[in-house]
């Protein structure tokens, strides 16, 4: 997800950035990905926040593969400084249907060209992602008269993520729902998936 992140954002020349990530590229293996990404071979595309964190982890040489789900997203909520007040900007269409991580990438890579500790990278990434949530909530609440958001998603079992995009969120004075019994990852989905069949075996009896 990195390397994908870093092609996007700066095109082949990314092999040449003087950092580690780069460094410790195998660059034969990334040859082939690159070759299967071209062809569309084994390689669907995701809009899922949580490889935007995966790749953000790998930048930062916290974590390159997983042993379980979300483990590089924990281990880099676990770094981040709490006394930043600094943040990444996201890009956004015109009518903001499209989020563009490519300017959180480049900045993130500036950071680490400049020594900038990976504490203050984090957390600059995570109150990133909080402001991009505010930003598209006062967007919608603009042309459907919403004010209530709700949070969802296994995301959200970031909590300094969660912490942060709640504070933002109700700092413009949205009425903001959070989950409290039913988890918010897959383990909710697990729920709902009961429910239904439950309900469609009750109709059917």
């Amino acid at each position: 997800m990195a390397a994908v992140y870093l092609q996007e954002t700066f095109g082949d020349e990314f092999l040449k950035l003087d950092i580690p990530f780069v460094k410790d590229l195998d660059v034969t293996a990334w040859g082939t990905l690159k070759r299967m990404i071209a062809t569309g071979t084994n390689c669907p595309e995701t809009s899922s926040m949580g490889r935007l964190f995966d790749a953000v982890a790998s930048v930062l040489r916290l974590r390159d593969a997983t042993n379980y789900e979300g483990q590089a997203a924990i281990e880099l909520e676990q770094i981040a400084a709490r006394d930043c007040s600094e943040k990444y900007q996201f890009e956004l269409s015109g009518d903001g249907s499209i989020i563009r991580g490519q300017n959180v990438i480049r900045s993130a890579v500036e950071d680490v060209l400049s020594n900038v500790p990976l504490q203050l990278i984090s957390a600059k990434f995570h109150r990133g992602v909080a402001d991009l949530i505010a930003t598209v909530s006062q967007a919608l609440r603009a042309k459907h008269e919403l004010n209530r958001v709700v949070l969802s998603g296994g995301v959200f079992q970031n909590r300094l993520l969660l912490k942060t995009a709640v504070e933002m969120l109700r700092s413009e004075g949205f009425d903001v729902f959070t989950h409290r019994r039913v988890p918010p990852n897959d383990g909710g989905i697990s729920l709902g998936q009961a429910v239904i069949a439950n309900a469609q075996l009750l109709l059917n009896r």
